[in-house]
């Protein structure tokens, strides 16, 4: 996959959740920080070769997309050099007409005339039916309003008929992996998406850095092995294994870590010390819904 300009896409990508505050409409913002702090740490990311992202409309209070704007401008990067996946989600939309007003506001806001992908997630399915759904991107295909279409929080059977309707233009599946958590790896959402050539983008993958708090045994060992971070070890081990993570930070040491963990490869047997590890099985009920496995991320341990 490439951008319109023809650069493939970096091995990571840019998390946007959190930029202008964590939160979307429906609730209040929590851990914001002055516009600038964004603003500078975006700029670096994209400078520095990071060039696909998803953005929304209902993170930050439609904060998240204006400051990612003011970004690219102060990087002097192109538009047409970046990949940009505008994200819909029920939560934020409470009708049809919320739908439509927020893909117009995406392309008003960043002063683009397209999406290089429109993702919805399966719950945005399940609320509006998927008819519904699958005319309002195929409208925006059909327009040239969005090059792709991509899903998020699926089952294997909603990516498979998703597949069987876009055919080539479906672009990706955003869902969780994690040292911790491999809920749609076991499940084989992500075999199903390698099956279909759909790529595999990964939110959250260091779950804010509690990952590297929680002092894993196997990745410290690994991390003083190739005198790395844990972070890094995380990164290089699904960008080794065809994954696409994205990561949010606004410290820009934390952004030239996360580059470093592109620049060295583990011999076999670490990668495949960390694809079969399993943490303890979470106590809670948990499923491959959104808001279920939003908290098992957020909050691993305290259901371990």
């Amino acid at each position: 996959m490439k951008t319109i300009s023809g650069k493939p896409l970096s091995k990571i990508g840019i998390g946007s959740y959190g930029i202008g505050g964590r939160g979307h409409r429906d609730m209040p913002l929590t851990d914001k920080k002055d516009d600038s702090v964004y603003i500078e740490t975006l700029a670096h990311m994209i400078s520095s070769g990071l060039n696909f992202t998803e953005l929304s409309m209902g993170y930050g209070h439609g904060n998240s997309v204006s400051l990612f704007k003011w970004a690219l401008e102060k990087s002097g990067v192109a538009r047409e050099d970046l990949f940009l996946t505008n994200s819909l989600y029920p939560r934020d939309l409470p009708n049809v007409k919320t739908i439509n007003d927020d893909i117009s506001s995406f392309y008003s806001v960043l002063e683009t005339n397209y999406a290089d992908s429109t993702l919805v997630t399966q719950s945005l399915l399940i609320k509006f039916g998927e008819e519904t759904i699958y005319d309002i991107l195929t409208n925006l295909l059909e327009d040239g309003k969005t090059r792709y279409v991509s899903l998020s929080n699926a089952k294997s059977e909603y990516i498979i008929k998703f597949k069987e309707h876009f055919k080539d233009k479906f672009f990706a599946h955003e869902g969780h992996l994690s040292f911790e958590v491999r809920l749609l790896e076991d499940s084989g959402v992500f075999q199903t998406c390698r099956k279909l050539a759909v790529e595999n983008i990964i939110w959250r993958p260091l779950r804010r850095n509690q990952t590297s708090n929680h002092n894993w045994k196997l990745l410290n060992d690994l991390a003083l092995k190739y005198d790395k971070t844990p972070n890094q070890i995380i990164l290089n081990w699904m960008c080794y294994d065809g994954f696409r993570p994205m990561v949010m930070s606004s410290n820009k040491a934390h952004i030239d870590e996360n580059l470093e963990s592109l620049n060295f490869t583990m011999v076999a047997k670490d990668y495949k010390l960390i694809r079969d590890f399993r943490a303890q099985k979470p106590s809670g009920s948990f499923n491959l819904e959104e808001n279920s496995i939003v908290e098992l991320v957020n909050n691993f341990e305290k259901y371990n």
